[in-house]
Formats: C-alpha cells, sequence, structure tokens
C-alpha cells in the first residue's frame, strides 16, 4: 500500500481559490440501525482527552470521535483534505493566507452552534498551552473576520496547512465552556490554563461522540452524541480496552473484543482461517527509530560522530525486520514511505561492520551507555523489549556495551521529552501526512531537542529544514526533503530503523473497520 500526496492536490492549493468537494460527516450514509457496543483492544499510551494536550495514538484515535476538525480525510485516504467544520477555503498564491468558510449547521454536543470564535480559541490554546502539540502553531495566528470566516496566515509559504489541521490535537472546542471550567487561550495559558480535568471527563466537541469515562490504564468509554449536527453514530457506545497484542489475540478470537489493533504478523497465521474474522493490513506510515544524545552535558560519548557511526554502521537492520515481521521494511530516512518525500528503498543505511569497528576503536575505552525505552507498550504486536535486546546485542559485536533500561511509559515519556536519554528507543506516528511533519526531528526542533541536539554544530541541517519548510514547488519540495533526509542520516543522531506492517482484525459483521494512515483507525466511519 502506497500513498503518495497527488501534485494536483498541492497545485491547486497554491493556484488560487480551492473549494472543498468529498464526503461530509452529515454526508456519511446512516447506518440502518444504531448497535450497543463496539468494543476495540489498543494497547494504550492514553495520557489526556484534552485536545490541546493530547499528542499520542490513542489519543488521537479518541479525539478523532470526539472532536471535530476543520478539515479531515475520508475513510482510508492519506492524500487529499476533505470538508469537515469548513466547508470550502480558498488561499493566497503565496500561500502564506488560508480562508475558510465554516458550515452552519455545526453544533457543540449541548447544543450550542460551533462559529469561528470557537476555532480561533481552540488554536490559539494550543499555541499558548505550549504541550507536545503546539509545534502545529509554530509561525500561524488565526482570526476572525465574522462568526463564519476564519483565516489562518502563515508566516512563510505553508502548503502543508490544509494537512495540519487534519490533527486531532487541533480539534475544536466550545470556547465558552471551556472557558466557565478553567480554559484559556491567553499567552500565559501554560501555566493559567486548568480545564485539563474538567475534558477528562466531559466533552466539549461537536464529534459524533461524547466521553461517558475515561480512563489511561484500564478503558475508555465514549457514548453517541445526541445532538450531533451529522449522520447520527453507528453505535450507541464504543469501548476502548486497554490491552497487549497476546490478550487482544485471544479476545478477538473469543468474541471479547470486536475490533484487535495491534496484532503482529507473527500473530496473524492463527486466525487467518477463522471464517468469523476479516483481517485488513498494510504498511504503516509509523517509523521505529534509536537516537544518540547529541547533548555533550547529557553524555560526553554519544555525542561524538563517533558513537554515531558506530551505532548507525553496527545496527543489523535486517536482523531487526525480522523482529518487525513480515510485511515490515526498513525506513531509509525520518519521512515513512507511505508519504510524499519519502527516500528509496536504495538509500536505506546498509551495515558496515569495518566501519563500525573503526569507530569504535576511535572511542576508547567508555563506560556502558544507557539504552531507554518504554517497557509496557507495543506497536502492531511488536514489543520494544525484543527490539532494544536486538539492538543491544549488534553493538556488542562491534564493541559497544549497551546498559537496557525499561520504564512504564509515563516515565518514560517524560525522560524522552525532557531530552535527558544517553540513547532512546522510540517512534514516531505521523501528526498529518505532509514530509513537514518530520522537520521535528531537525536540530532545535521539538524531536531534536529530545535528542539534545542543537543547530550550532549543524547550521547546514537547520537551513535545509527552514528551506523545506517554505518551499511551495512539488519538485522542488520533494528534491529537498530528499537532500535534508539523506544529510539526517549522515549526521546520525537519529537513526531510523523500520515501518512495521498493521492490521486491523475485525468481526465479519463489523463495517468500516478499515485501516488510517492518519488516524490509525476512524471510529467515525465504522458501522457505517
Amino acid at each position: 500500500m502506497r500513498i503518495s500526496r497527488g501534485g494536483a492536490f498541492v497545485a491547486a492549493v497554491i493556484a488560487g481559490a480551492l473549494v472543498l468537494t468529498g464526503c461530509t460527516p452529515a454526508d456519511t450514509a446512516a447506518p440502518d440501525t444504531v448497535k450497543d457496543t463496539l468494543v476495540l483492544g489498543k494497547s494504550f499510551d492514553l495520557a489526556t482527552a484534552d485536545p490541546a494536550r493530547s499528542f499520542e495514538t490513542t489519543g488521537g484515535i479518541f479525539g478523532r470521535a470526539v472532536y471535530d476538525t476543520l478539515l479531515t480525510f475520508a475513510k482510508g485516504d492519506a492524500t487529499t483534505p476533505i470538508p469537515m467544520v469548513a466547508e470550502s477555503y480558498e488561499v493566497n498564491e503565496g500561500a502564506t493566507e488560508y480562508t475558510f468558510a465554516l458550515r452552519d449547521d455545526v453544533v457543540f454536543s449541548d447544543g450550542t452552534p460551533l462559529t469561528s470564535a470557537d476555532v480561533v480559541f481552540s488554536f490559539d490554546r494550543v499555541k499558548n498551552i505550549q504541550g507536545n502539540g503546539s509545534f502545529l502553531m509554530e509561525g500561524l495566528s488565526v482570526t476572525a473576520p465574522d462568526e463564519s470566516t476564519v483565516v489562518i496566515t502563515s508566516e512563510k509559504p505553508n502548503t502543508a496547512i490544509p494537512a495540519i489541521i487534519t490533527a486531532q490535537t487541533l480539534g475544536i472546542v466550545n470556547s465558552e465552556v471551556v472557558k466557565a471550567n478553567g480554559g484559556t487561550d491567553a499567552e500565559d495559558a501554560s501555566t493559567t490554563d486548568t480545564a485539563e480535568e474538567f475534558l477528562n471527563t466531559t466533552s466539549a466537541g461537536s464529534g459524533p461522540y461524547i466521553i461517558e469515562t475515561f480512563n489511561t490504564e484500564t478503558e475508555t468509554v465514549i457514548v453517541a452524541n445526541p445532538n450531533y449536527w451529522g449522520e447520527p453514530a453507528a453505535y450507541e457506545k464504543i469501548v476502548l480496552k486497554n490491552a497487549t497484542a497476546e490478550n487482544q489475540l485471544m479476545d478477538v478470537q473469543s468474541g471479547t473484543i470486536d475490533i484487535a489493533l495491534d496484532l503482529g504478523s507473527d500473530q496473524l497465521p492463527a486466525i487467518e482461517s477463522n471464517p468469523d474474522l476479516v483481517i485488513e493490513s498494510g504498511i504503516s506510515p509509523t517509523i521505529f527509530f534509536l537516537f544518540s544524545n547529541a547533548n555533550p552535558e547529557i553524555s560526553e560519548i554519544t555525542s561524538t560522530q563517533a558513537f554515531r557511526d558506530a551505532v548507525k554502521y553496527g545496527l543489523d537492520y535486517d536482523g531487526l525486520l525480522e523482529i518487525a515481521g513480515d510485511g515490515s521494511e526498513q525506513v531509509a530516512g525520518v519521512v515513512p514511505s507511505v508519504f510524499f518525500g519519502a527516500l528509496k528503498p536504495a538509500d536505506v543505511t546498509v551495515r558496515d561492520l569495518d566501519k563500525a569497528k573503526a569507530a569504535v576503536a576511535e572511542l576508547g575505552d567508555i563506560d556502558p551507555i544507557e539504552l531507554e525505552y518504554p517497557s509496557d507498550f507495543s506497536v502492531a504486536g511488536i514489543s520494544f523489549g525484543a527490539v532494544a535486546e536486538r539492538i543491544q546485542a549488534n553493538l556488542k559485536e562491534v564493541g559497544l556495551e549497551i546498559t537496557l533500561a525499561p520504564s512504564p511509559i509515563s516515565t518514560a515519556l517524560d525522560s524522552y521529552r525532557g531530552g535527558t536519554e544517553e540513547m532512546g528507543l522510540w517512534l514516531w506516528n505521523p501528526d498529518y501526512p505532509d514530509p513537514a511533519d518530520y522537520l521535528v526531528f531537525a536540530p532545535d526542533n521539538i524531536v531534536g531537542l529530545r535528542a539534545g541536539w542543537t543547530g550550532g554544530s549543524h547550521t547546514e541541517l537547520v537551513e535545509l529544514s527552514e528551506q523545506a519548510a517554505v518551499t511551495t514547488d512539488e519538485a522542488e519540495r520533494e528534491a529537498i526533503f530528499r537532500e535534508y533526509q539523506l544529510a539526517m542520516n549522515e549526521v546520525g543522531v537519529f537513526a531510523p530503523l523500520f515501518q512495521p506492517a498493521a492490521s486491523v482484525v475485525a468481526g465479519k459483521d463489523i463495517e468500516g473497520a478499515v485501516f488510517s494512515a492518519v488516524f490509525g483507525i476512524d471510529l467515525t466511519y465504522i458501522g457505517k
């Protein structure tokens, strides 16, 4: 399954007015009957129900059903944004100003009409809370000329804006309700906004579902929104159940859950002949990556080029694919192969033991280096522990001693986001399907800084990332994203590892359970 962003869409964006058409929520075929309960198994990385603070995979699945966005993507598509709250938009020739016309029939779950003021509040709140997803608003400002018009202005040309605003972090909240419960979009929102506790128990969105119960460790339950402005939800209740891949395999066979989202390719043969289950698979846009902290205050060893070269050339990428399973593929750069701007298969890094051992010899005698990763989180049936153990063994072959330091995901995320890990094994799911989303790995950007990487020693990479962000011509964008990723690979702070296969396993009577490269699975389409 290869997904690329079509040049015709990008050309239309920068040419002038673009009127969106597509299957909006109001146009989606209604279910013949509203069904009772749908249960999904998912390995949780759930942290919050507040869209402005949510930045995890499970949160995106949950948020898509509760909070609407200006634009979205059709079921299974990741190429062309379609209308949601906005029915159309226009963009100026320089791709710096986008004007959105809002629908006039969208209401929040309490029946309050959604207006442009709610969009401005929601976007400014994301920016000023300064959470993990605040970078989505970097360089952008939002205004509302009238109740039904929103204008997004970018400091620099930005053709990625239509894709960016599909991100669930930019879900639109009922501004009056959130303000009444401690929310603010003021510049000091990072210290004064206290609405998260309220939003973890109560919906303030306009989506087809609302929160019944929210729990980050066991299960989260959403129920049909009786005031939904589009076609009614297909289910009275959807339960997201926290479960390991092993438990999901047992539960989907017994009927305890209706859909399993994390089964690995090695688990699928056990159910391929089951007539009651349907398997839908494809290559995932998720990338697993390893990083070596570039901050000498964290490690005088991992911050050296010799250490990065030892890691880059010491890894057995083919062996890691064995752990990732059938259907996985080595990722050549930070942009996954399913998106426009990805490197070619011929660009992958190849193991070179001679180069790795020469780099280790240059390092001399060093103490063991600690590798941190989440111990209780898996994706597509892949355990971080198994990958970490293989990395440890690979690097021992070339003379590097790696100490494994697993911890629960909540703890591991804190150290990762705090930039304190000597080495880290993590993954990246797309926030939106455009290569611009992967500029976060550059020096001085959000993921780069988690790896202790500032731009002082690699100014050329900073310049490349800045140029990639503002280039509008399709061919030029592709060329510069290629140059950017090859330069990233040469430095080697990040070692892109692989993309796993992705599977959605569902009961044969479950309609619309399709893998989404954007959302993982789109709960709003299931049952329709």
